[in-house]
């Protein structure tokens, strides 16, 4: 019920006439490291990212986007634990150009994030919980300009709680843009 919900929000977002209104437009691919921190430990996984934005003007714009935070698998005698998160986001962003080809920017926005949590316990057995919980989520970045359709760029972004886990939620990505 969750995964079409989500993939109707992007569809719709994807689909609006906000492009019309906009200077340009953006797709953005990413690849980079998770982070699951608690107050004791933190783990990485592999991050990767989907968005979509465009500029309103000059200084603002927006982004919907998708990261999905990895896998995290971890065991001890008897005992595996896995944690899959992903978030679907909405968020304004102000755009600083350093440059004709660099710009610095952040953005701020709500992101539903959803996180499985499965146990397994060899002969006593297995189970899964999952659920979706809205966080404010932000992000800081760098886009370098080799032409004026790709870029590439690096980011931050903070996601906040994983569902009912004291576990924060943030990536670090690389990657290209594609302006249309």
């Amino acid at each position: 019920m969750k995964k079409p919900l989500m993939a109707a929000l992007l569809g719709a977002a994807l689909c609006s006439p906000w492009p019309a209104l906009a200077d340009s437009a953006y797709l953005k691919l990413g690849l980079g490291q998770s982070r699951y921190s608690a107050a004791t430990d933190t783990e990485t996984g592999r991050a990767l990212s989907l968005a979509y934005g465009a500029a309103l003007d000059s200084t603002w714009g927006y982004e919907v986007g998708y990261i999905h935070f990895g896998n995290l698998k971890q065991g001890v005698p008897g005992l595996n634990l896995s944690t899959r998160s992903q978030a679907l986001y909405g968020a304004a962003v102000a755009n600083l150009p350093l440059n004709t080809a660099t710009r610095v920017y952040s953005k701020v926005g709500l992101a539903a994030v959803n996180t499985k949590l499965s146990v397994s316990a060899g002969e006593l057995g297995s189970g899964a919980e999952s659920g979706t919980n809205t966080n404010l989520m932000a992000g800081l970045g760098l886009d370098y300009k080799f032409s004026p359709q790709i870029a590439a760029n690096i980011e931050y972004q903070y996601f906040g709680n994983a569902y009912k886990l004291p576990i924060n939620l943030s990536a670090w990505t690389v990657g290209l843009k594609y302006g249309f």
